[in-house]
């Protein structure tokens, strides 16, 4: 520690591995990143896989695309299987988490009056899915609302657990919040969900090398995932995985030639498209198998919860969640003084000016109980660049 950070409270987690490890991303360096959670960077060498892939495809389209893609994709669903702890044939390739869950919203008949319960934490694309069904088919949604500060996991439950009635048809229920970085008990809340008789969605956008995750040890009837933030695959690289029960009746939403099928051979194939990230994935599995899976999350979450007290620390301001991390995985949203947010009419100001004025990439984000930052910790994430956020709203706090 030196410099940047010996104004800072504590001294921040030893590092997994000696030298720069941001040096084997592609990031310009000429800013701060802490925003990895929205749009990760790849490694350099998984990149160089991924193009790898692409010159072979471009070089025998037929030949990789007609005749051999089934079975080159059987090979990373295997890896991809053993990683999130499920079977190879309930893993179904998709582009994002949100067309996972859309093919799952399209996968149920729907009657007028239907509920569908979520987290108002919810990730706004998942609301938005919701509202379409409501205005098709007279779907009806509800809020589980849990207010920050949050002190246990179990307000999330039992906000579950209100918001659910007689008619609730589906909980779709994040693993962690997008907007506010909160590791939800999904296990608990699905099987309470499944003693009702409640089908269960679980948005795990941001697990999968994030958190350990055991999806089929969760239960819920289908779980959908992120490959591309926290594994560091390439863009457009993630999986849907129904429950043994619900694979059948669960369908990609491009229908092509595999239709009828089955559920993997559905989901390979849905037209021609970019199969090159998924091909990749095993090369970012292993990239950071290097430095072991578990040693990464723990580093991770070290230097989340580290920046979560560093920052509430330095600001002055009360924590939205415990401040020992264990409702944290990589990222932590801390709240900005509500000095510092003098003089700009929005969150959105607020953003353009720290990357525009600053050179600091972060969300900020709009709550209910203030406006936060959300900080995200991957390896190339440096204990100076959570010292510079801190100056940085710290100095416009003390200017206005």
């Amino acid at each position: 520690m030196s410099g940047d950070t010996d104004r800072l409270s504590e001294p921040p987690p030893t590092e997994i591995a000696p030298g720069d490890l941001a040096a084997l991303f592609p990031l310009d360096r000429s800013y701060t990143f802490l925003n990895h959670g929205s749009f990760g960077s790849v490694p350099h060498e998984v990149r160089a896989e991924q193009e790898r892939w692409s010159r072979e495809i471009e070089a025998r389209p037929i030949e990789m695309l007609g005749r051999r893609m089934a079975s080159l994709l059987e090979f990373a669903r295997q890896d991809v299987a053993r990683f999130v702890g499920t079977a190879p044939e309930r893993v179904g390739f998709v582009t994002n988490a949100t067309e996972g869950v859309n093919a799952v919203l399209r996968s149920i008949d729907w009657k007028a009056g239907d509920e569908i319960v979520v987290l108002d934490h919810v990730y706004n694309a998942m609301r938005q899915s919701v509202r379409r069904l409501e205005g098709e088919f007279g779907v009806v949604m509800r809020r589980a609302e849990v207010a920050l500060p949050v002190d246990s996991p179990a307000r999330f439950v039992e906000a579950v657990e209100r918001a659910c009635s007689p008619r609730t048809r589906l909980l779709l229920i994040d693993h962690i919040t997008s907007p506010t970085a909160v590791v939800v008990p999904v296990a608990e809340i699905v099987a309470a969900a499944r003693r009702r008789g409640i089908l269960t969605l679980v948005d795990g956008a941001h697990s999968p090398g994030s958190v350990a995750l055991a999806i089929d040890a969760i239960g819920a009837d289908w779980y959908t995932a992120n490959l591309h933030k926290w594994v560091c695959a390439p863009k457009g690289c993630a999986l849907l995985v129904p429950s043994a029960e619900r694979a059948a009746a669960t369908h990609p939403l491009a229908t092509s030639h595999a239709f009828g099928e089955g559920f993997v051979r559905e989901f390979e194939w849905q037209g021609t498209r970019d199969f090159t990230p998924w091909l990749a994935v095993s090369a970012a599995l292993r990239f950071f198998e290097r430095f072991g899976w578990d040693r990464v999350r723990a580093r991770n979450q070290a230097m989340a919860a580290w920046s979560q007290r560093v920052l509430c620390a330095h600001w002055g301001v009360q924590p939205l969640t415990p401040l020992d991390g264990t409702m944290l995985a990589s990222m932590a949203a801390v709240r900005l003084p509500d000095t510092a947010r003098a003089g700009f009419a929005s969150v959105e100001a607020f953003q353009a000016h720290l990357y525009a004025a600053e050179r600091i990439e972060i969300p900020v984000i709009d709550w209910p109980s203030g406006w936060h930052v959300r900080v995200s910790c991957h390896l190339h994430t440096a204990p100076r660049d959570v010292a510079r956020l801190a100056e940085v709203v710290a100095a416009l706090a003390a200017r206005r």
